[in-house]
């Protein structure tokens, strides 16, 4: 929404501006004479594009050598743009491009702001005009009148490069208000709208843009039911006023973000054109093609988003548009894109719609996605992956996810979720690709933007190459993010994704000659057993390596797991996500944080829709609870069929004493005690890094079979279930208990003199002996268990005596 304190401050400096450049001798001097700083269509530069624009004229009797002069946005700058080094004869305009890079050009190298700025025209370092423009709407133009002195004026109908003879305005009339901010209402209300400088208002509630023949309005009017106004002023002499959009939800109660969208009902829902609409040329066979729903049309279209807390968040112009695939639109509620256009005002959507992601405010694209298959099912399929993968930090370049509540023009339109769009700009915006280098490519390497050659040539090397040889696996590896393919293509794999991966794939690379290839996840509705087509059980290896042998990414992970070192870690992998974010617990709670954050909404939206209620509670409370509690064990006997692997384990990772350091497992990093289940015969990866005052002293495994190893690092396979325990000894050898303070029992660490025996002592204040206990050591770190619950609260010495040495220190009894 245009402010337009600003701009009146503006105007003014720059009428008073204006009359000063006049009272001197124009007619001998070189002036600024239109400018334009937001063209759309009205001057096409010579490169093809629609730059902003800026009008010189020759006020003189003779030519004027344009080198000798100087254009600049900064008055401590002056020189920042040198003219070009031609002459300009009497009487003629000369045509100024901005957004160059080349001085001595037609294109000056700094923009023009459309909320305004000064713009300086200099000689030899001697300001010459000095001009503060406005704001000015799209496609007008700012400057002096046809007479020369007068001015200056606005006008609607630009004369690049001609006497700016058409009509000249002084201004905008002013934007009306409403008395009533936008919002969500517990009951009606009554709203006045009104404009200063007595303009007359126009105002519609269908989503047409008001003008003259519009209704006037005049007093209060009572709102009952949810209604978009839109608004205009209009004043003698004056240009019409900005838009007043005001959307007002009566009797709406919800806890999630609304998004209102208004258009112009035709545009939406006639049958001969709306984008909605099913029209005149679909082919009555299911997918429809030739529907007004399939055309890559866009309608203009007034987005207000409200948060959580229904405040305004952002007011803005799009075009709006039909998105999505075969299911997708065929759908009764169809998704949609949300397109920022310069030609409306700003370029992009500038608002963080997602809280997970606060640094990200710049959108060029939404959707509103209607959860594409999902639809009346879970209504949350896709979005559970990708808030997986994010709350997870998993490796892939997943999108954002947030339910809201649509209306358009005023009339509730359900659940939909605001997702971001997956293309050049998405990739600029969230990781700094340059949209002009971008590789980009969809499906069996089907361009999306740039030479899909580069891409093949990586896949052609694959397929003709053995992995299994360091040399050729190397080079794969340079140019194809392995961390991201093995998070992909594990995630893919557990969700039992039966559209993919022949279907559904984008990945992308920063350019030619920088990067690495990366997968991005979308359209996940294709899983968890929806509609009972899928089982939960469903064999993804038999899938990949079987059903779509010969598909490309197929066919590139069939070669990668022939590297032998390569499927060693991505089985590891794919357990250490099983163990942590996809184990049952971790990934029903965030399906359950989902389902409670969308349940009030459900049975309202499927009304809506018409749909059985029935089949969301049974996909989002019994099928997904029940795929994420069943799915991982699915998955590993899958593995161990494919891979030839005996079974599985179940392993304890501990560090003693605890806090003593910390452990690494293939990919993690846990917290420990930590227990997770790998494969026998898949060798797992295990480090430590001790913390200060402690140093690594050895692996102790309590399996069948079991072992002790002083390295910090070990690969192994494990052949039973049993616990892996890193022991670590004090840097400066004295006594450490864990816990401390204590309520039951503490353990000590003893440093061991093979064979030696030990004797404890525990002491209260007074000296008291307490306890005592002996045990008989081996070398390194030993762990003694003191059962202490029968001590009075209060702080105790403990006395380690052993081979003719004594230590100490000190422990703390709390009370039960």
């Amino acid at each position: 929404m245009t402010t337009y304190a600003p701009y009146l401050s503006l105007l003014r400096k720059a009428t008073v501006l204006w009359g000063l450049l006049y009272a001197s001798d124009m007619h001998a001097q070189l002036v600024i004479s239109e400018v334009c700083t937001k063209n759309n269509q009205v001057l096409q530069a010579p490169d093809g594009g629609y730059p902003d624009w800026v009008e010189l004229f020759n006020a003189s009797d003779s030519p004027i050598a344009l080198g000798h002069y100087f254009l600049s946005d900064r008055s401590d700058e002056l020189d920042k743009w040198r003219l070009p080094d031609e002459d300009l004869p009497p009487g003629a305009y000369k045509l100024l491009y901005s957004g160059g890079t080349v001085p001595g050009t037609d294109s000056f190298t700094f923009g023009l702001s459309q909320n305004g700025e000064g713009l300086l025209l200099s000689e030899h370092g001697v300001l010459m005009q000095s001009m503060v423009i406005p704001w000015i709407r799209a496609d007008h133009s700012y400057g002096i009148g046809a007479m020369l002195g007068s001015g200056p004026y606005f006008y609607d109908i630009p004369t690049p490069g001609q006497p700016n003879t058409s009509p000249g305005f002084p201004g905008y009339a002013a934007t009306p208000v409403g008395s009533r901010i936008p919002g969500l209402y517990p009951s009606s209300i009554e709203v006045v709208l009104s404009a200063a400088d007595h303009a007359e208002v126009h105002f519609t509630t269908d989503g047409r843009d008001p003008d003259g023949s519009s209704p006037i309005a005049s007093g209060s009017m009572t709102l009952d039911t949810s209604t978009v106004i839109k608004a205009v002023a209009l004043k003698d002499g004056f240009l019409r006023s900005e838009f007043f959009i005001g959307t007002y939800l009566i009797n709406e109660h919800t806890d999630l973000p609304v998004v209102s969208l208004s258009a112009h009902p035709d545009s939406l829902f006639s049958w001969e054109d709306g984008i909605y609409m099913l029209g005149p040329d679909a082919d009555p066979e299911y997918p429809h093609y030739g529907a007004n729903f399939w055309e890559e049309r866009y309608v203009p279209a007034d987005l207000q988003f409200f948060d959580d807390q229904h405040r305004l968040g952002l007011s803005q112009r799009v075009d709006l548009s039909i998105h999505g695939g075969r299911a997708s639109r065929n759908m009764p509620q169809r998704p949609l894109r949300l397109t920022a256009r310069k030609e409306y005002g700003p370029e992009v959507m500038v608002y963080p719609f997602f809280e997970e992601r606060p640094a990200m405010d710049r959108f060029k694209r939404l959707i509103l996605r209607n959860s594409g298959a999902d639809f009346c099912l879970s209504e949350m399929r896709d979005g559970l992956f990708h808030q997986v993968s994010l709350h997870n930090d998993l490796d892939i370049d997943e999108l954002a996810f947030r339910p809201a509540l649509v209306f358009i023009n005023g009339r509730y339109w359900g659940l939909m979720n605001i997702r971001e769009r997956i293309d050049e700009d998405h990739l600029h915006y969230n990781y700094g690709a340059d949209r002009d280098s971008l590789l980009f490519m969809e499906e069996e390497n089907v361009p999306v933007q740039g030479d899909p050659l580069h891409f093949q040539e990586l896949y052609t090397y694959i397929r003709e190459h053995d992995m299994n040889d360091p040399v050729h696996f190397a080079h794969v590896k340079e140019l194809l993010d392995l961390d991201n393919f093995k998070d992909y293509f594990a995630l893919e794999i557990y969700a039992g994704n039966a559209d993919w991966p022949s279907n559904n794939l984008k990945y992308w690379k920063p350019s030619i000659t920088e990067g690495k290839w990366r997968y991005v996840m979308y359209d996940m509705d294709a899983t968890m057993n929806p509609a009972g087509w899928i089982p939960m059980d469903f064999d993804m290896f038999h899938w990949i390596l079987e059903h779509r042998a010969g598909y490309i990414h197929a066919e590139i992970y069939r070669s990668l797991m022939t590297n032998t070192e390569f499927r060693r870690t991505f089985l590891n992998r794919l357990a250490d996500m099983m163990n942590t974010a996809l184990r049952p617990e971790a990934f029903g709670g965030e399906a359950q944080r989902i389902r409670e954050h969308i349940a009030p909404e459900i049975p309202r939206h499927f009304d809506r829709w018409e749909c059985n209620l029935w089949y969301w509670h049974e996909q989002a409370e019994v099928i997904i609870p029940e795929f994420a509690a069943v799915r991982p064990d699915h998955v590993r006997n899958d593995v161990l069929t494919w891979y030839d692997l005996p079974n599985t384990v179940e392993l304890g990772f501990a560090t003693f004493p605890q806090g003593a350091g910390k452990l690494r497992l293939n990919s993690l990093r846990p917290e420990t005690p930590f227990t997770g289940t790998y494969f026998n015969g898949n060798a797992i990866d295990l480090s430590v890094i001790a913390e200060p005052g402690f140093v690594f002293d050895h692996w102790e495994y309590s399996g069948e079979i079991a072992f002790s190893s002083d390295s910090p690092e070990l690969q192994r396979s494990f052949a039973s279930d049993g616990t892996i325990t890193a022991y670590f000894k004090d840097d400066d050898a004295s006594l450490h208990a864990y816990p401390n303070p204590f309520m039951e029992a503490t353990t000590i660490s003893v440093e061991g003199v093979p064979g030696a025996w030990a004797t404890v002592t525990v002491h209260d204040a007074q000296g008291r002996s307490v306890h005592t206990q002996g045990q008989r050591v081996e070398r390194g770190v030993n762990a003694v268990e003191l059962q202490l619950f029968d001590l009075a609260t209060g702080i105790y010495q403990v006395r380690v005596e052993m081979a003719g040495s004594t230590a100490y220190t000190a422990i703390l009894k709390l009370d039960q």
